[in-house]
């Protein structure tokens, strides 16, 4: 059997919550750090035509949207928090505690619920001028604190992955 590690652990978690969306884990070994990528679709009518920051045009009646969340090594990673949904540092020497990861993941969820709805009021109404998912800092930390107050959050730590 495999050891549990940070990347396992949100797999596993992923699949429990995030079903019915697109997701993936993308871990960058020598960065230090794990993203969790979320993606969202949605049916474009007649010619709307969008681009991403990188200006990549989306296919012809179909908008995609991809944002992520990064856990990350303060001390050995180089990241700019501009570039992902949310930032979540730990010490990959003590690993991370899963009611945390749970928390994170929870909040993901709810925030790529809202943003499906979102995406397609984006598609449907040609007033909206841009599109972008928003991280609840307060979600989270509210879902923290009622994890905690009834006995749910797990303070289990779950290890950086081993090359």
């Amino acid at each position: 059997m495999t050891k549990e590690t940070i990347i396992t652990y949100l797999e596993n978690i992923l699949e429990e919550q995030l079903f019915g969306f697109e997701w993936h884990v993308n871990w960058q070994q020598r960065q230090h750090l794990i993203e969790v990528a979320v993606v969202l679709y949605a049916e474009a009518h007649g010619e709307l035509v969008t681009s991403d920051v990188d200006g990549t045009v989306n296919e012809p009646h179909l908008i995609q949207f991809e944002d992520s969340i990064c856990f990350y090594d303060p001390h050995k990673s180089k990241i700019l928090p501009d570039d992902y949904l949310k930032t979540i540092p730990f010490d990959s020497k003590a690993g991370i505690e899963k009611g945390l990861l749970d928390a994170v993941i929870k909040v993901l969820r709810i925030t790529a619920q809202e943003g499906q709805s979102n995406l397609i009021e984006f598609v449907k109404d040609p007033a909206i001028e841009t599109f972008e998912l928003v991280w609840n800092e307060t979600n989270l930390e509210n879902t923290i604190n009622t994890l905690k107050s009834i006995d749910r959050y797990n303070k289990q730590r779950v290890p950086y992955p081993k090359y």
